[in-house]
């Protein structure tokens, strides 16, 4: 699954219409299998009724419309298409749309990897279109145990008469974001299972888990935590949902996880989301009632060194966690920054935090020593956080400055959390001072960007030489 912007994207504050500038829209694709092994994707597609240009009917309501293409390639062949026209609800003025309305499809399509295409047009607007490229891959064998995709929903009703929102008896409707806001107090969210009973021929039951975890640490949350015995069926559907009002700010995947009897993990799948609440994030009294005496965080007694210290955890630290960090270098507390120190490592290891430390700061030594420039420290530049972060790359490629080219290195990991084939791109576009930004990145959550999308998809760039393309393609 792939969650994916078009242009900009304001989920829950939109303009005025006239203000309004570009089409806004947001997608996500999800996979699915079917009883008869016959694969289909499902496409998702979100649209800001404020940026659809409105159009009044013979009744004086007015309406907004779009062109839709959507296409699939294996190998340059034309595998699917199609081409429709998706109305907005109607409205009594041109300024009261303040409202979402999603298209939703479904599409059969075999296993095997392909390229999907999304156009999108304001039919009523100019001849600017929106352009979604994405690589899938179907890989629902027969009789093999798998997990479907996990497809957030808004809502959902029993299903009355059958439509395209229509799945295991009910009506479900998408949430069309992987971004909670205050106002969102409810985690829905649908997902299969396949070929249990061809799995488990023997104990005929397996544990079903589902459960929150924080993105950073991977560590599960009790409260957002439940598990279910299961029979084993040819399909299991499951539409579940977790209160989600107490769940502080963060970044979190939302994972199902499939066990067996003697309960070892067979098979997870997971979906990255991200939580704003401030009325539940953690107080700095939760900090100052932890007890430093006799821990290596009290030997740790300068304040500028504490201060330096906090500052490294910065790469590895969650939006609350830094949070926090500021706070605690604002109060300038030698006790207090000990708490939250000690805080920070026993969260990462609650048996040996002191190993934990020096582990993590050995490498910041290694980092700073190799991407350190004129101006700052190598854990504060763009490698050195990407290298702390995700650990060193399977593979990096430099390129050196010449009078055809800037110089750009390109980091290739085999694979990263649940996403594999992970590149970053860093350039130095200020020669004298070794600055390496990151200018691009596939991972979920990193620099990212239409413009990118497309300078990667030329054949040759000047900006970098003409064989960039070749060496992101096929890193070494």
């Amino acid at each position: 699954m792939k969650f994916k912007i078009f242009l900009f994207f304001i989920f829950y504050s939109f303009s005025s219409i006239s203000e309004a500038q570009n089409l806004k829209a947001f997608l996500y694709t999800a996979n699915f299998n079917s009883p008869e092994n016959e694969p289909y994707i499902e496409t998702y597609i979100c649209f800001d009724a404020n940026s659809v240009q409105l159009i009044k009917d013979e009744n004086k309501k007015y309406y907004g419309e779009l062109d839709i293409y959507i296409e699939i390639t294996k190998d340059v062949h034309l595998i699917y298409n199609d081409h429709y026209s998706l109305k907005s609800p109607y409205f009594d003025d041109s300024t009261s749309n303040n409202l979402l309305f999603i298209d939703q499809q479904r599409i059969a399509i075999p296993n095997g990897e392909y390229l999907l295409t999304i156009k999108v047009k304001d039919t009523h607007l100019s001849d600017d279109v929106l352009v979604h490229n994405e690589e899938i891959k179907m890989d629902f064998k027969e009789n093999k145990l798998a997990i479907s995709d996990i497809t957030l929903i808004e809502k959902y009703k029993k299903t009355t008469e059958k439509n395209k929102l229509s799945k295991s008896g009910y009506d479900l409707t998408p949430y069309v974001s992987n971004f909670y806001p205050p106002t969102e107090n409810t985690l829905s969210f649908y997902f299969e299972i396949y070929n249990t009973d061809k799995h488990f021929t023997t104990s005929k039951r397996y544990l079903l888990n589902t459960y929150i975890e924080t993105f950073e640490t991977k560590v599960s949350l009790f409260d957002f935590t439940k598990s279910k015995r299961m029979q084993v069926k040819n399909i299991q559907t499951n539409l579940l949902s977790f209160p989600i009002e107490k769940l502080p700010t963060g970044n979190y995947n939302l994972v199902c996880e499939i066990k067996d009897v003697e309960n070892n993990s067979i098979l997870q799948k997971k979906l990255f989301f991200q939580r704003s609440s401030p009325k539940h994030d953690k107080s700095m009294n939760d900090i100052s009632s932890v007890d430093v005496e006799g821990t290596f965080a009290m030997q740790i007694t300068n304040i500028d060194s504490m201060l330096l210290f906090i500052d490294y955890l910065y790469p590895i630290s969650t939006i609350l966690e830094n949070t926090f960090a500021e706070n605690q270098k604002r109060y300038n507390n030698l006790l207090l920054m000990q708490k939250f120190f000690l805080n920070f490592w026993k969260g990462r290891n609650p048996f040996s935090p002191d190993k934990e430390w020096q582990n993590y700061l050995s490498v910041v030594k290694i980092v700073n020593k190799e991407f350190r420039n004129a101006r700052i420290d190598g854990y504060r530049t763009d490698r050195g956080r990407v290298f702390l972060q995700y650990g060193a790359p399977n593979s990096r490629h430099k390129v050196d400055n010449s009078s055809a080219n800037l110089p750009y290195e390109i980091w290739h990991y085999y694979k990263l959390k649940t996403q594999s084939d992970c590149k970053f791109v860093f350039v130095n576009e200020h020669l004298g001072i070794q600055d390496y930004r990151l200018t691009y990145s596939n991972v979920e959550g990193e620099v990212s960007n239409q413009q990118w999308d497309d300078r990667l998809e030329q054949s040759n760039n000047p900006t970098f030489g003409d064989d960039f393309i070749n060496n992101y393609i096929n890193p070494r």
